[in-house]
């Protein structure tokens, strides 16, 4: 059995902890994908909003607001996360007319990680 003096055990503990720090930083939810895409223009107003996460979510602290140009917001609907699959987040949107809308998120993921965004889209 390999004894180590006290340097070199910190020296090695040093570079295990910072082996482990990409590790935690990749730990947060992020948006994979959405539909419609983010910055994309549509022909055809969507009745949902999909959003895909690269983690499980939970429903209880997951929101998503949609809101025209002015900032109005376009749906009082609550946000589902789909029975199918615990990653996706959809939201039921009113017919939508020619315009801009932007979608702002926040979600908690099932670790207990909070994170948020927004994007934008068009619709023709």
């Amino acid at each position: 059995m390999k004894t180590f003096t006290r340097k070199q055990f910190t020296s090695l503990a040093s570079a295990a902890a910072i082996t482990l720090v990409p590790v935690a930083a990749f730990a947060h939810g992020r948006l994979e994908s959405a539909v419609p895409p983010a910055g994309s223009t549509v022909d055809t107003a969507p009745e949902t909003l999909r959003l895909t996460f690269n983690e499980e979510l939970e429903t209880a602290f997951s929101t998503v607001k949609v809101t025209d140009a002015s900032g109005a917001a376009v749906s009082k609907e609550k946000v589902k996360v789909d029975a199918a699959n615990p990653r996706v987040l959809t939201i039921a949107v009113p017919k939508l007319s020619s315009g801009s809308y932007f979608v702002q998120w926040a979600v908690m993921t099932h670790d207990s990680h909070k994170t948020k965004g927004t994007y934008g889209f068009q619709v023709k």
